[in-house]
Protein backbone atom coordinates (compact mmCIF):
# COMPACT_ATOMS: atom_id res chain seq x y z
CA UNK A 1 0.00 0.00 0.00
CA UNK A 2 1.49 3.35 -1.03
CA UNK A 3 0.62 6.49 0.91
CA UNK A 4 0.52 9.97 -0.50
CA UNK A 5 2.95 12.53 0.84
CA UNK A 6 0.07 14.33 2.56
CA UNK A 7 -1.04 11.14 4.32
CA UNK A 8 2.55 10.39 5.34
CA UNK A 9 2.87 13.85 6.84
CA UNK A 10 -0.49 13.39 8.57
CA UNK A 11 0.72 10.12 10.07
CA UNK A 12 3.93 11.78 11.25
CA UNK A 13 1.98 14.64 12.82
CA UNK A 14 -0.40 12.21 14.45
CA UNK A 15 2.42 10.16 15.91
CA UNK A 16 3.93 13.32 17.34
CA UNK A 17 0.58 14.50 18.73
CA UNK A 18 -0.28 11.15 20.28
CA UNK A 19 2.81 11.27 22.40
CA UNK A 20 2.41 14.96 23.05
CA UNK A 21 5.51 16.18 21.26
CA UNK A 22 3.83 17.70 18.25
CA UNK A 23 0.77 18.97 20.01
CA UNK A 24 0.41 22.72 20.41
CA UNK A 25 1.66 23.88 23.78
CA UNK A 26 -1.76 24.60 25.26
CA UNK A 27 -3.03 21.18 24.08
CA UNK A 28 -0.14 19.59 25.98
CA UNK A 29 -1.09 21.66 29.02
CA UNK A 30 -4.53 20.05 28.98
CA UNK A 31 -6.44 23.09 27.78
CA UNK A 32 -9.14 22.42 25.24
CA UNK A 33 -7.62 23.35 21.89
CA UNK A 34 -7.66 21.36 18.69
CA UNK A 35 -4.35 20.02 17.48
CA UNK A 36 -2.78 21.87 14.59
CA UNK A 37 -4.42 20.89 11.33
CA UNK A 38 -1.94 22.54 8.97
CA UNK A 39 1.82 22.75 8.73
CA UNK A 40 1.61 26.55 9.07
CA UNK A 41 -0.13 26.13 12.45
CA UNK A 42 2.92 24.43 13.95
CA UNK A 43 5.75 26.17 15.75
CA UNK A 44 9.27 25.72 14.33
CA UNK A 45 9.99 23.17 17.08
CA UNK A 46 6.81 21.22 16.27
CA UNK A 47 7.64 21.31 12.56
CA UNK A 48 11.07 19.90 13.28
CA UNK A 49 9.62 17.07 15.36
CA UNK A 50 7.01 16.29 12.72
CA UNK A 51 9.65 16.29 9.99
CA UNK A 52 11.89 13.94 12.01
CA UNK A 53 8.90 11.61 12.51
CA UNK A 54 8.25 11.75 8.77
CA UNK A 55 11.88 10.85 8.04
CA UNK A 56 11.74 7.91 10.46
CA UNK A 57 8.51 6.77 8.83
CA UNK A 58 10.15 6.88 5.40
CA UNK A 59 12.90 4.52 6.62
CA UNK A 60 10.45 1.84 7.81
CA UNK A 61 9.98 -1.39 5.89
CA UNK A 62 6.67 -1.58 3.95
CA UNK A 63 5.09 -3.94 6.50
CA UNK A 64 6.07 -1.58 9.31
CA UNK A 65 4.50 1.34 7.47
CA UNK A 66 1.31 -0.66 7.03
CA UNK A 67 1.31 -1.40 10.74
CA UNK A 68 1.63 2.33 11.49
CA UNK A 69 -1.23 3.06 9.08
CA UNK A 70 -3.46 0.43 10.73
CA UNK A 71 -2.71 1.89 14.15
CA UNK A 72 -3.37 5.39 12.81
CA UNK A 73 -6.74 4.32 11.42
CA UNK A 74 -7.60 2.60 14.69
CA UNK A 75 -6.60 5.74 16.62
CA UNK A 76 -8.79 7.93 14.41
CA UNK A 77 -11.80 5.76 15.19
CA UNK A 78 -11.44 6.02 18.97
CA UNK A 79 -13.91 8.25 20.81
CA UNK A 80 -12.40 11.55 22.04
CA UNK A 81 -12.68 10.43 25.69
CA UNK A 82 -10.62 7.31 24.97
CA UNK A 83 -7.97 9.34 23.16
CA UNK A 84 -7.73 11.69 26.12
CA UNK A 85 -7.49 8.73 28.54
CA UNK A 86 -4.59 7.32 26.51
CA UNK A 87 -2.85 10.69 26.38
CA UNK A 88 -3.32 11.06 30.14
CA UNK A 89 -1.77 7.64 30.75
CA UNK A 90 1.19 8.62 28.60
CA UNK A 91 1.60 11.93 30.42
CA UNK A 92 1.61 10.09 33.75
CA UNK A 93 4.18 7.60 32.41
CA UNK A 94 6.43 10.46 31.25
CA UNK A 95 6.30 11.95 34.76
CA UNK A 96 7.68 8.75 36.33
CA UNK A 97 11.28 8.76 37.47
CA UNK A 98 13.73 6.59 35.48
CA UNK A 99 13.63 3.99 38.28
CA UNK A 100 9.83 3.95 38.27
CA UNK A 101 9.83 3.54 34.48
CA UNK A 102 12.22 0.60 34.71
CA UNK A 103 10.05 -1.03 37.37
CA UNK A 104 6.97 -0.41 35.25
CA UNK A 105 8.75 -2.01 32.28
CA UNK A 106 9.69 -5.07 34.34
CA UNK A 107 6.11 -5.48 35.58
CA UNK A 108 4.79 -5.07 32.05
CA UNK A 109 7.19 -7.73 30.72
CA UNK A 110 6.14 -10.17 33.46
CA UNK A 111 2.48 -9.49 32.70
CA UNK A 112 3.04 -9.90 28.95
CA UNK A 113 4.90 -13.18 29.41
CA UNK A 114 2.20 -14.52 31.72
CA UNK A 115 -0.66 -13.95 29.30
Amino acid sequence: MKMSGARQLTVALLLASIIGMGAPADARDGRDRRLAQRWDDLSPQERGEAYRNYQRFQKLRPEQRQDVERKYDRWRQLPPQEKERIRGNYRRYRELSPDERREYGRKYQRWKEGR
